[in-house]
């Protein structure tokens, strides 16, 4: 059975997105919080001082489906990642985007709009295909 663990390199920015952003590394984070789930639970509960600070822009958008509460982040002059993360979201939950994207290309593009380098996206990319055999 394949090793389910992301090789080096390759891996979320968990616990580190705040920091990543506010010097520059990251340009955007997502975050989602189901039903019940407070900021605390889903790891964004330091963001809201920068956001009312103004030196990140909170984007916010409910799943009527589903009540889950996709919570993004971006630096400003960034938010353009952030509103077409919002629409792939959408594309994928209405089932359009695998009319025009695959799942390899789905990735590449969350990715770089979260702000992984191309090399790790790729052996990401890689490594799920590993899991898959």
């Amino acid at each position: 059975m394949p090793k389910r663990t992301p090789p080096p390199g390759v891996g979320p920015h968990n616990g580190r997105e705040l920091e990543m952003m506010l010097q520059g590394e990251k340009p955007m984070a997502l975050f989602a919080a189901e039903p019940g789930m407070d900021a605390d639970d889903i790891g964004d509960a330091l963001f809201k001082t920068f956001v009312d600070e103004g030196r990140l822009l909170k984007f916010s958008y409910i799943d009527p489906g589903t009540s889950v509460e996709e919570r993004r982040y971006c630096l400003p002059t960034e938010e353009w990642r952030c509103k077409l993360s919002l629409l792939i979201s959408q594309m994928c939950r209405s089932g359009e985007a695998f009319d025009v994207f695959t799942r390899d290309d789905l990735a590449r593009l969350e990715g770089t709009l979260l702000g992984y380098p191309k090399e790790s996206i790729e052996a990401f990319i890689a490594h799920a295909a590993s899991l898959k055999s």
